[in-house]
Formats: structure tokens, C-alpha cells, sequence
């Protein structure tokens, strides 16, 4: 089987943006973890309305579920600069 110049400038442009975002998440969890003392990041996404309760004075937010001793799941919130919308940050540690 051959595959057309179509499909594999396709895949060409996926291999790139694979690793564009593969970047961008390496940057993401590189900022979050040397400005905070969180760690079991996942994906990360923008929200108007943060869940959970306020952990700091910064406006940060954390909503998190206890799934046995020392395994916690959920999601912080930090609030963005000159906005009313926050950057929520998936978690599981």
C-alpha cells in the first residue's frame, strides 16, 4: 500500500504538532511547579468560575477528592492576571 502526498503531509503536520504541544505542556508544568508546591499536574484548562475553596490569599482555588490515604484527585484554579478567568489544572497524586 502507498499512501498519498495528502495523508502523509498530514501525519507530517501531526508529528508537529505533537510536539509543539509536547513543549507547551513541559513549559506549563516547568512554571507551575517552580511557582507552587503542586505536583501531579494532567491537562490543563481555562475556566470564568473556580471550584472548590479558596487556599490562598492570591485567589487560588482547590477542589479535591480524598480516594484513599495518600491519593488525592481534582483540580486548582489560579486566577490570570488583568482577567476575570482562571487557569484550572487537572491533578492526581
Amino acid at each position: 500500500m502507498k499512501v498519498s502526498k495528502e495523508i502523509a503531509d498530514k501525519a507530517q503536520q501531526w508529528q508537529t504538532l505533537q510536539t509543539q504541544v509536547n513543549n507547551l505542556y513541559k513549559e506549563l508544568v516547568d512554571y507551575f511547579e517552580s511557582e507552587s508546591d503542586i505536583e501531579g499536574f494532567e491537562e490543563p484548562f481555562i475556566t470564568d468560575t473556580p471550584r472548590g475553596i479558596k487556599s490562598s490569599n492570591d485567589g487560588e482555588f482547590c477542589n479535591q477528592i480524598t480516594l484513599g490515604e495518600d491519593w488525592y484527585k481534582g483540580q486548582y484554579y489560579f486566577p490570570i492576571e488583568d482577567s476575570d478567568k482562571y487557569v484550572g489544572w487537572n491533578f492526581e497524586i
